[in-house]
């Protein structure tokens, strides 16, 4: 193992490069951009690419890590992924001079224990397919289901904070972590304890024990924030919420607050963005997605500053369930809805978050260019056609073929239809 001034080094090295980036005049004027976007009043369409197939990205061993101590491989590879992204990509994502420190948090779980069958697929992608094998039967299995016990281990927390301090001191800005609380995924969980078939069918056969599920989890999401808002492990000012940005001016965090006070907004949620989404409900109605969804996330929207819904489910005919959310700013707009719909039922009241379709980098056939700029040129006209402020979010891409450049040239083609 490298001594730990030889790791240092090697992170100092790096996170000067990325000191000169962020001061940049670039980087304040794409804060400001993603402000209005947030606040419905945008400059310009926004975007984003995340999620990416880092093992057929890393052509030249630029995401090679040096590091083996497990907390500095830690800041290595994001101070490698934020090189990268700025040598090759350049989306809006705003590169900053900080540092954030991971607290020593613990959380026990809920007692629950995945079963599936996998089968791994290319490698350099890490995607697999999952099958879910059945563990949420009966209501006897409900019971099964315990309170998670979260707790922070303060004296390592102030470890982490010193070392990276002794690290990045006057190169980065250093700042305590948290908690990212903000996820309200239910049933993402439930569906890998049940089976997504098994929850689909159950919503026509027993929907009774559907909420019975649904009563127990929200409880519990609801107590694990009650725990991380008591010990102050909420993480304010956390720059992106789910793939997008997250600067605004309505919630703190992004106001040039000192140490002190972030410290204080730890403790509530009103401070942070949430997120949900059920991405099985796919293909049930409105009135069920309804009932076994949004009337469950109500209360959890209404502890929050903002939120974000949705993620690859089509949503362009539930846009009035969704709107009933607490807080709701952003809605997600998957490859597979139809724009026109989901832009006249926003009328301009939310962000209009498009996913562009990643299969687009996957294959030589699929590659075409003009095609791509015609899929952004559409989404960015469709959601201008009724007030929409627009964002551009590639994600889930899987795999771009082993030939980054594809990456590459999205991101030059999305500047262009964005204005930069």
């Amino acid at each position: 193992m490298p001594s730990y001034e030889k790791q240092k080094e090697i992170l100092q090295t790096l996170a000067k490069k990325v000191a000169e980036i962020s001061v940049l005049p670039i980087q304040e004027k794409t804060f400001e951009a993603w402000k209005g976007l947030n606040s419905l009043k945008p400059e310009r369409p926004m975007f984003m690419i995340d999620q990416l197939p880092w093992g057929e990205l890393n052509r030249d061993g630029e995401m090679n890590l040096e590091c083996e101590d497990w907390l500095l491989r830690q800041f290595e590879w994001n101070l490698r992924e934020t090189l990268y992204r700025w040598n090759h990509i350049q989306d809006d994502r705003v590169v900053t001079g900080t540092i954030r420190v991971p607290k020593a948090i613990s959380n026990t779980g809920f007692g629950m224990y995945i079963k599936e069958d996998v089968i791994a697929q290319a490698e350099g992608t890490g995607v697999y397919s999952q099958h879910y094998i059945d563990i949420l039967k009966t209501e006897e299995d409900i019971e099964k289901i315990q309170t998670p016990k979260i707790s922070e281990d303060k004296a390592a927390s102030k470890q982490w904070l010193e070392t990276a301090k002794d690290i990045f001191g006057g190169i980065l800005k250093v700042t305590p972590g948290g908690i990212n609380a903000e996820y309200g995924h239910v049933w993402d969980v439930v569906s890998t304890w049940h089976g997504i078939e098994e929850c689909i069918l159950d919503i026509i056969d027993r929907p009774e024990f559907i909420h019975k599920i649904m009563d127990k989890m929200f409880g519990l999401f609801q107590y694990q924030l009650d725990e991380y808002e008591r010990l102050g492990l909420i993480d304010v000012g956390q720059p992106l919420i789910h793939c997008t940005g997250a600067y605004s001016d309505e919630i703190p965090g992004f106001k040039g607050e000192s140490e002190e006070e972030l410290e204080k907004l730890r403790y509530s949620a009103k401070n942070i963005w949430t997120m949900g989404a059920a991405q099985l409900f796919s293909m049930v109605s409105p009135e069920v997605h309804d009932e076994f969804e949004i009337s469950y996330q109500m209360k959890w929207y209404a502890r929050f500053g903002l939120g974000y819904y949705g993620c690859c489910e089509p949503l362009h005919r539930k846009i009035h369930i969704i709107e009933k959310l607490p807080n709701v700013r952003k809605i997600s707009m998957s490859p597979w809805v139809d724009m026109e719909t989901g832009a006249e039922a926003m009328a301009g009241r939310f962000v209009f978050s498009r996913k562009p379709n990643p299969a687009f980098l996957s294959s030589d056939t699929a590659w075409i260019p003009d095609l791509v700029r015609k899929d952004l040129t559409d989404a960015y006209t469709i959601a201008g056609k009724y007030g929409n402020p627009c964002e551009l979010i590639l994600k889930d891409v899987s795999t771009v073929g082993n030939k980054p450049e594809r990456l590459w040239e999205w991101a030059q083609i999305a500047k262009e239809v964005c204005g930069r």
